[in-house]
């Protein structure tokens, strides 16, 4: 960024000797733009589009100054349609102007960015001050959006006055114009004089692949395009991935918890990193996202309809396919079996996964919020929950609503609801649905 120039020259004789001695070669260009590089024409940016995969632009200098040519520019790759991250080069100097400058910034961005950075690089606060600010300046943004929040700063900087509080920011990018950076980044600036022949400037320009950083998060994630699957429920079973690195406290899951199989007990929304949502698994009494995880249907039977293809295997491992597949929105009879730590459904010649995000199952496992259930189409109430005909109580038609008090699990794996006048009704999605 422009201004980190005043450290950056220092390191420029250095910078050649050894910046070749690193792969540094960039696919397409992460440049840093600012008024510094003008005010940009309509031909520059429709000529950027095919040098860059995102560009990060600066949206002001604290809240006394707002770069001269950020709209102009933001409404060009907006109309171009290039990728786009803004940042504020922070001014602060204390948690209340923090918070300040956190709000003008937001007011300031457009809206169409695809995350905003924290441009932290120069303080007048002493640690502690300066990392009480930094995290101001975080809960503010994060009241006021849920995209990604990148903090950005040279190493020494960022370990010497936010150490503990650029740990919150959803990735780091790190300036460092001599060698890799040290500590943990996943974006990094590692030149301040790339050549952008769309622009006819030198640029900063940053690396994000996997051989230059140290965590790496695909394009799809800069440009909040790619979620996990986030709609998992309370009674699902969770299989937590080898690839599992944190608990969402920021703690490391040991190796002995990964490939496991726990009860979902708790969820909550919450965006962040690949995941919309966090679920709590009893035993290990951990949050973790859902992108670091599977959940699955257990102990069900009844029909299933197909969120996603699936392929058939003709083993309950799922090693060797028939070479048959299920389109999405097929509909499947099928029972779930368990093997080893996972769960299958067997269907007519073989099997396939139990995974809660390829198949919805036919039964509801939990509660409607407002406790009543629509008929979707003409069903009996029964005295007991075996539902043998000579037990009918009353028929529920189409259409009408029934209040219900709890929801039961037959050994089967098949559900029933237990409705507010003592009786018991199914639980089949076919049947019912939530009011």
């Amino acid at each position: 960024m422009k201004v980190t120039r005043r450290w950056a020259w220092a390191l420029v004789a250095l910078s050649c000797l050894l910046l070749f001695s690193v792969t540094t070669k960039a696919d397409a260009a992460v440049p840093d733009i600012s008024e510094w590089q003008g005010k940009l024409t309509n031909t520059q940016v429709k000529s950027l589009k095919s040098q860059a995969d995102f560009v990060i632009n600066r949206v002001q200098y604290g809240t006394g100054y707002e770069d001269l040519y950020h709209t102009n520019n933001e409404n060009l790759y907006v109309k171009h349609g290039i990728p786009f991250g803004s940042y504020d080069y922070a001014t602060f100097t204390s948690t209340a102007t923090a918070k300040a400058e956190a709000k003008k910034f937001y007011a300031r961005s457009n809206k169409k960015s695809k995350f905003y950075i924290l441009d932290f690089e120069t303080s007048s606060m002493g640690r502690s001050a300066a990392n009480a600010a930094v995290k101001a300046w975080y809960n503010e943004m994060r009241s006021l959006t849920n995209k990604k929040l990148i903090f950005y700063s040279y190493q020494s900087f960022a370990t010497t006055y936010a150490n503990s509080a650029r740990q919150a920011f959803d990735a780091q990018w790190i300036a460092n114009y001599s060698y890799k950076p040290t500590i943990t980044y996943s974006l990094w600036q590692y030149t301040d004089s790339y050549y952008l022949s769309s622009l006819g400037k030198y640029v900063d320009n940053s690396l994000y692949n996997s051989s230059a950083v140290s965590s790496y998060h695909p394009l799809s994630w800069w440009l909040g395009t790619s979620y996990a699957y986030s709609s998992y429920n309370v009674g699902q079973h969770a299989y937590l991935y080898k690839k599992a690195g944190t608990y969402y406290d920021g703690t490391p899951v040991p190796s002995s918890a990964k490939q496991q199989l726990y009860k979902i007990t708790a969820k909550k929304a919450v965006t962040t990193d690949q995941s919309k949502q966090l679920v709590y698994l009893a035993g290990l009494n951990k949050w973790v996202k859902s992108q670091d995880i599977a959940a699955y249907w257990i102990g069900q039977h009844g029909s299933y309809k197909l969120r996603k293809k699936a392929n058939l295997y003709s083993d309950v491992n799922l090693k060797h396919k028939t070479g048959k597949s299920y389109k999405k929105g097929t509909t499947l009879k099928g029972k779930v079996v368990r093997t080893g730590n996972l769960y299958r459904i067997k269907v007519a010649g073989g099997y396939i996964t139990a995974q809660v995000e390829i198949s919805n199952h036919a039964y509801y496992e939990t509660m409607p919020s407002s406790h009543t259930l629509k008929a979707s189409k003409t069903f009996y109430k029964y005295q007991t929950k075996t539902f043998n005909k000579s037990k009918r109580v009353a028929k529920v038609k189409k259409g009408s609503t029934v209040t219900v008090t709890g929801v039961g699990k037959r050994s089967t794996g098949s559900r029933y609801y237990q409705t507010s006048d003592g009786h018991y009704i199914t639980a089949l999605h076919s049947y019912v649905k939530f009011k």
